[in-house]
């Protein structure tokens, strides 16, 4: 009996596993691109490693320029923000408590709220990099650091790759090219 359970239990945590790693595939691979205009904050944490965090435009709002399905949004409410393309970049054209049926739309959090200024996660404001370059694109970030990021029809988004100065950044032996 003891070895059923057991491995009931192993086969149950193979299937979270996998689906998991089966959403985060959903997304990137029908998710439609769009490059979002970042900014970075810190390059380091000690246990897992170099990242960069990122704030990005779309992340403080002043709702009281967009449209949106109601004048009440309150601290850790779940909202979906309707991006359109100009040049080339998501740009926030809606803020909505209720999923939008049509259109590129990311979902995120409301972490802050002052006046009509909001502040929103999206799950995407950390970007991992290679032990040692997280200082370095902290470093060059006053040249312009951009993300392309993966969103799926119901919101989801994940980041792709990021660009500095409109240039992929890519990691090898001996740094970012």
């Amino acid at each position: 009996m003891n070895k059923k359970i057991f491995l009931g239990i192993g086969i149950l945590w193979i299937i979270i596993i996998l689906g998991f790693v089966a959403f985060k595939e959903f997304t990137l691979k029908t998710g439609e691109e769009v490059m979002l205009k970042t900014m970075p904050i810190d390059p380091r944490d000690l246990f897992r490693g170099d990242y960069v965090i990122l704030s990005y435009e779309i992340g403080s709002l002043d709702i009281g320029s967009l449209p949106t399905d109601t004048a009440n949004f309150n601290q850790n409410d779940k909202v979906y923000v309707v991006l359109s393309k100009q040049d080339g970049y998501g740009t926030a054209s809606g803020i909505y408590k209720n999923q939008p049926n049509e259109g590129l739309f990311i979902k995120g959090t409301i972490k802050n709220i002052r006046n009509s200024q909001i502040t929103i996660e999206y799950g995407i404001e950390s970007y991992f990099v290679p032990e040692g370059e997280g200082w370095e694109i902290q470093r060059q970030s006053g040249r312009g650091l951009e993300a392309k990021v993966a969103i799926d029809k119901f919101g989801n988004a994940i980041i792709k790759s990021i660009f500095l100065n409109g240039k992929e950044v890519k990691f090898n032996r001996d740094g970012f090219t």
